[in-house]
């Protein structure tokens, strides 16, 4: 069994931001999926697996405001000239390269500067590259979080989720609070469309390797459990079964 150690500096630093409060909806600039799972309030939700978005073609797909619609040069990815695919001003915080069955894709997070980390704004935009296209580049799908919804930190995990031999990319948005608060997004990079979406506290999600997928671990709590010692962990594989995430073992050990 795989264990997982929640980031301790989260609960000293980020103590003040509340974990269970109102999830505000960010800015999302691309195809939403027609059904989102509600967000996760406790460790223990049972809420069900959301349904995946219908692919649009790329084209369609909006991106964050100030980004580029395209870019003109030919290059590889790790060529790509980042503070130029981002919003004017913002910061490249992370970048993220891969290979999907339709090209390149460059993943590039970005923020808003400022001394303030709780009052940030933070986003992310997925570049895909068709080799000889005219043009080349073209952002297919892009998310702006505002000052206001307390994102601290986005990252970005690309591998194949959806055993189609194309990458797809995990995105970690914390929320922070003494659970380690966050949203877990998959993103379809061929397409540039998102297929699932779980906000969640106490619990943490990366890929799995196999069957491919997603590997869940979250400490679930009894009635009478302080924060600090939780009554078991509870781990979960959810494979892609051509429809959704759904889930294909659990396994819960008492503590």
């Amino acid at each position: 069994m795989r264990r997982l150690v929640f980031p301790v500096w989260l609960v000293a630093v980020l103590a003040l931001v509340a974990c269970d409060g109102p999830q505000r909806e960010p800015n999302s600039t691309g195809s939403p999926p027609p059904s989102s799972s509600p967000a996760a309030s406790a460790p223990a939700s049972t809420s069900r697996e959301p349904s995946p978005s219908v692919a649009p073609s790329p084209s369609s797909a909006a991106i964050p405001a100030g980004v580029p619609a395209t870019y003109d040069e030919d290059v590889p990815g790790r060529e790509l000239p980042l503070e130029e695919l981002v919003p004017p001003g913002d910061e490249v915080t992370g970048v993220d390269r891969a290979r999907t069955a339709d090209g390149d894709a460059v993943v590039i997070v970005f923020a808003t500067p400022g001394p303030d980390p709780f009052s940030q704004a933070r986003g992310f935009v997925v570049w895909r590259r068709e080799a000889g296209g005219d043009p080349p580049w073209r952002a297919v799908y892009g998310l702006v979080h505002g000052k206001r919804d307390v994102v601290l930190a986005i990252s970005v995990d690309t591998t194949d989720l959806t055993a189609d031999a194309s990458a797809d990319a995990l995105i970690r948005e914390e929320t922070g609070g003494t659970g380690a608060c966050a949203t877990y997004r998959v993103i379809d990079l061929a397409f540039g469309v998102p297929l699932w979406k779980r906000s969640v506290c106490d619990t943490e999600i990366q890929p799995n390797p196999d069957p491919i997928g997603l590997y869940e671990v979250a400490r679930i709590y009894g009635p009478d459990d302080p924060h600090c010692c939780p009554s078991a962990i509870r781990e979960r594989v959810l494979a892609w079964n051509g429809d959704r995430f759904a889930v294909v073992s659990t396994e819960t050990t008492a503590i």
